[in-house]
C-alpha cells in the first residue's frame, strides 16, 4: 500500500468519527441517532469493516419515559412498574421486552421472577405504549436489594473496552426486599442535656424486640477522640467518665434497658462533649449493611457552678418608682429545678434584698409539625419551653445600682431591667 492510500484512509477516518454520536440508553425524550463515537465498539460490527460498523450505530430511533423503576417488596410478595416505550422511527418497529442482568454492579434480580406484558409488541411509527413490569419476590427470598434491566430490543452498546455489552433500549429495575424490623430503639436517639462537674446524668436507652428469637445486645462507646477532630469541635471526651450497664440480650417480645452514665470529674474543662453508643445489635428483618439505626448520640455540656455572682449595674433616676429585674432560663440543668438568689446594692453601697413577685413558665407547641430533632410527638409537638422569674424593689435611691445574680441550676441565662417611672 502506497503513502497516498494511507493518506487518504487517515482522511476518511477523521471524518467519519466527529460526526458520530451515541444513543444513550434510558433517554427520556426522543433522540436521532446517528451512530457511536469511534471508540465504542458495537456488536456485529469487525475491526476494519468500515461499512458494517457505520451501518450497526444506526440505533433504532425508541426512547423511554423515566428509564429508572425502584420499589421495596417483601419476600412473598409482588410489585409491578410501569414501563412507557415511544416509537420516534417513520415506520413500526417490532418490540422484544425480555430481561437483562446486569454484569457490572449491583446483585442481579433473578430472570424467574420477572414477568412482563407481551401481548402486542408491534409498535406503529410515533406511537407509545406502556408495558406492564411484574416482579414476584419468592418467600425464602434473602433480603437486600436486586438490580435488573428490561430490555425491548436485542441492541446493544459497549462503552468502553472489556466492559459487556449493555442494552441500547432499556429500564432499569431496581427492587429492596425487605422485612418489617422487629429490634427497635423505642426511646430517643440524639440526647442533648448538661451535667456539672463533679456529678453525673444517666440516659436510659429502651431496647424492644418485636420478633421470636432473642437478639444478642453488646453496646460499646464511641468517643470524640476515635474519630477524626476538625478545627473547632467538640472537647475530646474521656473514655473514664462513662459507665455502661445493659442486659446482654433483648428477649423476644421484651424491652430492655440500656443505661449509660457519664460522670465528669470536677477538674473536667466546661464545654460541648460527643459521644456514641453503638448497641451493637443485629435485627434479622434488617440487612447487614447498614447498622446507623442502633446508634446513638450523646451530647452533653460540662458546667461548673460560680463561686461567686454575676453583677451588671443599671442607673436610676429620681422618677422611679421600683425598679425589676427578669431573669428567663430554659431547661434546668440535669431535670432539677432553677432558682436565682438576686441581691441589689445601693448607690451608697447597702445591699437590698430584692422579693420575688412572679414566676412564669412558657412553652411553643405546634400542631403541624415535628420535634426539634424530627421526630414526631403526636398530635402537639413541644418546642422547648422557658421559665421565667422576676425580682422587684420599690421606692429606689436615685443613682448607680447593682444587681448580684447567683443562678443555681441554670447553665444559661437571661436578664432584663426594668424601672417603672411616674
Amino acid at each position: 500500500m502506497n503513502v497516498r492510500t494511507l493518506l487518504t484512509l487517515a482522511l476518511v477516518a477523521l471524518l467519519i468519527a466527529p460526526a458520530a454520536t451515541a444513543y444513550a440508553p434510558g433517554n427520556s425524550t426522543p433522540a436521532q441517532t446517528q451512530g457511536e463515537p469511534a471508540a465504542l465498539a458495537t456488536d456485529g460490527a469487525q475491526n476494519g469493516d468500515a461499512a458494517s460498523a457505520s451501518q450497526e450505530r444506526n440505533y433504532t430511533r425508541l426512547y423511554i419515559e423515566e428509564g429508572y423503576r425502584s420499589s421495596e417488596v417483601k419476600p412473598g410478595e409482588s410489585t409491578t412498574f410501569n414501563v412507557t416505550v415511544g416509537n420516534s422511527e417513520d415506520e413500526a418497529v417490532e418490540l422484544d421486552p425480555h430481561v437483562v442482568l446486569p454484569q457490572v454492579r449491583g446483585r442481579p434480580l433473578a430472570k424467574s421472577w420477572v414477568s412482563i406484558e407481551s401481548a402486542d409488541t408491534t409498535l406503529a411509527a410515533g406511537e407509545e405504549r406502556t408495558f406492564t413490569v411484574t416482579v414476584s419476590v419468592p418467600s425464602d427470598a434473602e433480603l437486600g436489594e436486586y438490580r435488573a434491566l428490561v430490555a425491548f430490543t436485542n441492541e446493544t452498546v459497549t462503552y468502553r473496552p472489556g466492559q459487556p455489552a449493555r442494552p441500547v433500549h432499556a429500564a432499569t429495575i431496581n427492587v429492596e426486599v425487605f422485612e418489617e424490623p422487629t429490634v427497635r430503639i423505642s426511646s430517643d436517639r440524639y440526647y442533648r442535656t448538661q451535667v456539672q462537674a463533679g456529678d453525673d446524668y444517666t440516659y436510659q436507652i429502651e431496647v424492644s424486640n418485636t420478633g421470636e428469637q432473642a437478639v444478642p445486645l453488646n453496646p460499646t462507646l464511641e468517643t470524640q477522640e476515635t474519630r477524626r477532630r476538625y478545627p473547632g469541635s467538640e472537647q475530646t471526651v474521656e473514655r473514664s467518665w462513662f459507665e455502661i450497664d445493659a442486659p446482654s440480650e433483648v428477649a423476644p417480645g421484651e424491652t430492655a434497658t440500656v443505661n449509660v452514665t457519664v460522670s465528669p470529674p470536677e477538674s473536667a474543662s466546661v464545654g460541648d462533649y460527643n459521644a456514641e453508643i453503638d448497641l451493637g445489635l443485629q435485627d434479622p428483618a434488617r440487612p447487614d449493611r447498614g447498622d446507623y439505626w442502633q446508634q446513638v448520640d450523646l451530647h452533653f455540656q460540662v458546667w461548673t457552678q460560680p463561686d461567686e455572682p454575676f453583677e451588671t449595674t443599671f442607673g436610676v433616676s429620681d422618677d422611679t418608682e421600683s425598679a425589676s429585674v427578669t431573669l428567663s432560663t430554659g431547661s434546668p440543668a440535669n431535670d432539677r429545678s432553677a432558682s436565682f438568689d438576686v441581691t441589689f446594692v445601693a448607690p451608697n453601697g447597702t445591699t437590698v434584698e430584692a422579693e420575688r413577685v412572679r414566676v412564669t413558665n412558657d412553652g411553643h407547641v405546634s400542631l403541624g409539625g415535628e420535634g426539634p430533632r424530627g421526630e414526631s410527638q403526636g398530635p402537639y409537638t413541644s418546642h422547648g419551653s422557658q421559665k421565667e422569674f422576676v425580682y422587684r424593689i420599690d421606692d429606689p435611691a436615685e443613682g448607680q445600682w447593682t444587681a448580684l445574680i447567683m443562678p443555681q441550676n441554670a447553665v444559661d441565662f437571661q436578664y432584663e431591667i426594668t424601672r417603672d417611672e411616674n
